[in-house]
């Protein structure tokens, strides 16, 4: 659709599928030359960043999942979903919240893939709800009631009602008919076609004599131009597919975008390109590296990610440098810089002051050292962003500040610490982050006296009393740092502690968070090999030997 109904495209039922959206069309992501390391799959695309591992567990939006679902089973890759109840009606939720009808639309390659409950028949009545007096559609989400609007709601309303075993009505098809007198713009043209098939009516010859569009002057054309060639392509298919016709393009032109493209289009567009040249006969082989990549993004549910929409942020990437550090890996990122001056070029950044902080720490960590950039010395010294008394309450912000602090290459003042008894899990946390952030920070020489290691390793010697992996690193870390010396059985807690959290799908050497999130997290993978390194290796070799990936303690 033009205008408005494009900006709300949509995956459709049987070969008249989809609209025309927009492309990325940025490059794909630049690695830092001459290395490579564990965290480049984190690498955003969005902006360059890495992004949490966390969203790596995350499915596809529901319009990017349904066109990831409906190009797995175009290409015979059994498309089969094992979604729980509530995932499908988180999905179904999103999808309404952006279009009561398009939104529809987008559910029904879900529900074709197992997840019956995405539609059902009050869907049926809600669609209904949508058809005027005249016959066609309207999509309040919209806002525009012109005949391409009209003729995209409509053919999106028809293909979920088919999809529930329902067909349009005979005024419906009466004003399809109506319009097809009259020329119109191709992609108004391709939902007029496809509304019309979803009828079982007849496409006017005066469709089918549209031209493909010419593909000689690819070279020359920008990204946007580009997408465009690509939609007015797809809608040239599917205006003949409607009719029963084989379209007739450039095969071998859009084989060699596909052979490019497979690894970085949108999931929208990777679809059409799929579509157009199944339509014109390509053999299986050409569609190799769309299969690999949409089988590497599927969940254990069947749905699959959307990595290429993954936005990531300033702080993840300080965790990366962080865990680089650890491992005596180059922390020089030009690209990390790169994406920095991105940000505040395009009025991205934000403007809280630990924020401000994170992205200073961060340019001066990826940017190869040097001294504290002033407004990290300025934002260091504020009582308001650093607290200069710690609390129980406070102990966490005050270490994570802190910490940034030091990645600035700011020399902190050592702060008042208003003393506490460690006594239950989360004072013992609370003391032990003072303990780690005084260390991180280069002042364990001035760790409150009252925190000693004897009143920490009862606490050591149980992780389970812990909400997370991460607080129980950091009291065994604390622990360690106070002088505690880890015996036999307080070896073989650690290992406890840790293996069973080791590893996450497509991330093995990664930690979960714990306390029943399984979700992959740097900072727990951070505290888990600080705590590593502090014991000389100790700990990797102890989780391997109790059951982990198996994988030699080297590799920490």
């Amino acid at each position: 659709m033009t205008g408005a109904g494009a900006a709300l495209c949509t995956v459709l039922l049987a070969s008249c599928t989809g609209m025309p959206g927009q492309q990325d069309g940025r490059p794909p992501v630049a690695r830092r030359s001459g290395t490579s390391d564990e965290f480049d799959v984190l690498i955003s695309r969005q902006n360059g960043f890495h992004y949490p591992p966390f969203l790596r567990e995350s499915p596809a939006a529901p319009e990017a999942q349904s066109y990831a679902l409906r190009t797995l089973s175009e290409l015979g890759r059994g498309a089969r979903t094992r979604l729980s109840a509530a995932r499908v009606a988180e999905m179904r939720q999103g999808a309404l919240e952006s279009s009561p009808l398009w939104g529809r639309t987008w559910l029904v390659p879900l529900r074709q893939a197992g997840a019956r409950t995405a539609l059902g028949l009050g869907d049926v009545v809600a669609v209904e709800k949508l058809r005027t007096e005249g016959g066609w559609y309207v999509d309040p989400a919209l806002g525009d009631d012109g005949d391409a609007a009209r003729l995209g709601a409509t053919w999106a309303a028809l293909a979920v009602l088919r999809s529930l075993g329902r067909r349009g009505a005979s005024r419906t098809a009466a004003w399809l008919n109506s319009l097809a007198r009259t020329p119109r713009p191709l992609d108004e043209s391709a939902a007029l076609a496809c509304a019309l098939r979803l009828l079982d009516q007849p496409v006017p010859e005066a469709l089918t004599a549209i031209a493909a569009p010419s593909t000689h002057d690819w070279a020359t054309l920008t990204p946007e131009v580009r997408a465009a060639r690509l939609n007015d392509t797809y809608d040239h298919v599917l205006i003949r597919e409607a009719a029963g016709l084989r379209p007739v393009i450039r095969r071998r032109s859009w084989e060699a975008v596909l052979r490019a493209g497979a690894p970085v289009l949108s999931y929208e567009h990777l679809y059409f390109l799929v579509h157009v040249l199944r339509a014109a006969g390509s053999p299986a082989s050409v569609f190799t590296p769309v299969i690999e990549r949409l089988e590497g993004e599927r969940l254990a549910d069947g749905t699959v990610r959307d990595s290429h929409s993954f936005v990531g942020n300033p702080d993840t990437s300080l965790f990366v440098e962080r865990l680089r550090a650890l491992s005596g890996r180059p922390l020089a990122d030009p690209r990390l810089v790169v994406a920095l001056d991105r940000d505040e070029r395009t009025g991205a950044a934000g403007q809280d002051a630990v924020e401000r902080l994170s992205r200073a720490a961060l340019r001066r960590v990826a940017g190869g050292g040097g001294p504290p950039p002033p407004e990290a010395e300025r934002l260091c010294a504020d009582e308001a962003v650093l607290p200069a008394t710690v609390t129980e309450r406070n102990a966490t912000r005050w270490q994570r500040i802190a910490l940034d602090c030091a990645d600035a290459g700011v020399r902190l003042a050592a702060p008042r610490v208003v003393p506490w008894r460690p006594d239950t899990p989360d004072r013992a946390v609370a003391a032990a982050t003072v303990v780690v952030g005084m260390t991180d920070a280069g002042r364990r020489d001035r760790v409150p006296a009252w925190i000693t290691s004897d009143r920490l390793e009862r606490w050591a010697r149980h992780p389970e009393s812990f909400a997370s992996v991460y607080d129980y690193t950091l009291v065994a870390r604390a622990h360690a740092v106070l002088g505690g010396a880890p015996d036999g059985a307080l070896r073989a807690t650690l290992a406890r502690g840790v293996s069973a959290y080791k590893g996450c799908p497509g991330l093995p050497e990664l930690f979960q968070v714990g306390g029943g999130d399984t979700a992959c997290d740097l900072k727990t993978t951070w505290g888990v090999r600080a705590l590593d390194r502090q014991l000389h290796g100790r700990v990797g070799r102890l989780t391997n030997a109790a059951g982990g990936t198996g994988r030699r303690a080297e590799v920490w």
